[in-house]
């Protein structure tokens, strides 16, 4: 897709339920960094794109509405800016976002039978204030969409190496998905067919359950996820888990054992299956869209090292030097 002038329409989540207000109680989206509001770093990152046309963000809409005139956001350039409601799940956003940007109005049923069903969209989170207009245009020339439905980013551990803590200064330490190749961590970046992805209402299920820890939830999530019928998708799900538990506690043997039971391009097929559609993850060597905000910690960190991390992240060489060494 490289040579071709698409413009895609972007999906910035920004809704408010329970996960948007893990740090200080606050909505993600409304936290402040050098007094600006996060949500507004993503906009601004977003409205330089080449690669994006109109931006959907998605969320309490009044709210929003002043968060992004208290930044001094222009709603008509560079980019139109359309300020869509909310529903109950993340699900539920995207893909009523998605119909907001049909140009005519189309039903769900019919949907599939239209010349929309092979649209992508780019979905982006609001809570990544270090993302770049650099990475994002990477990542969107880079998608294969014309073989592809699902493009998911990866950044590799070593390109966030530069975030962790060291020399007795805060950083950030991810927790990451043990693949046999590279560790990896979801940079956040989604190009999307969402009429495509046959199973979508697995992702709000995967979405509820990404921070489980309770083994017997563990496993009837599986269960529910895959089916009686499809037990051998067990041994990736069983291997991210056991690499996500072994990591965090550093036990390398066992994480370099069980990270063998995840090759990258077995788990897409894996997933492709699951979701009946085609699915990808594609390694990106800007980690500015990886470094979003989960916990108190990460926000604290954020607002001490935010100046010295942007810095280092406008300049694209220093990411791709971490990438090739």
């Amino acid at each position: 897709m490289a040579g071709k002038k698409i413009k895609y329409d972007t999906i910035l989540v920004a809704g408010e339920g329970e996960s948007s207000y893990k740090v200080y109680r606050q909505h993600k989206a409304r936290l402040k960094i050098n007094g600006k509001r996060i949500v507004n770093y993503v906009v601004e990152a977003l409205q330089q794109v080449d690669s994006i046309g109109r931006i959907f963000i998605v969320g309490k809409k009044e709210p929003l509405r002043e968060i992004l005139d208290e930044g001094g956001i222009d709603l008509k350039y560079p980019k139109p800016i359309h300020v869509v409601a909310q529903r109950s799940n993340l699900y539920e956003n995207i893909w009523h976002t998605f119909f907001e940007t049909l140009p005519e109005k189309i039903s769900p049923e019919d949907v599939g039978r239209s010349e929309y069903r092979d649209k992508a969209v780019l979905i982006v989170p609001c809570d990544a204030p270090l993302i770049t207009a650099h990475e994002v245009e990477h990542f969107i020339r880079h998608a294969d969409v014309e073989n592809q439905d699902h493009v998911l980013g990866l950044t590799a551990e070593d390109s966030l190496k530069h975030f962790y803590p060291r020399d007795g200064r805060p950083g950030i330490k991810m927790a990451y998905l043990h693949l046999k190749e590279k560790s990896y961590r979801l940079n956040n970046l989604h190009l999307v067919k969402p009429v495509r992805i046959e199973n979508r209402h697995y992702i709000q299920k995967m979405y509820q359950y990404r921070y489980q820890r309770n083994i017997k939830n563990l496993i009837l999530f599986g269960l529910s996820l895959f089916g009686k019928d499809k037990a051998r998708h067990y041994r990736y799900y069983i291997g991210l888990q056991m690499g996500l538990l072994f990591g965090g506690l550093g036990w390398n043997t066992p994480l370099n054992y069980f990270r063998t039971w995840t090759p990258k391009r077995e788990l897409e097929e894996s997933i492709s299956t699951i979701m009946k559609t085609r699915f990808v993850a594609m390694e990106v060597p800007f980690p500015g869209a990886a470094l979003d905000i989960d916990n108190d910690r990460d926000y604290e960190t954020m607002q001490a090292r935010f100046d010295e991390w942007r810095e280092y992240l406008s300049h694209p060489e220093n990411s791709l030097l971490s990438y090739s060494s």
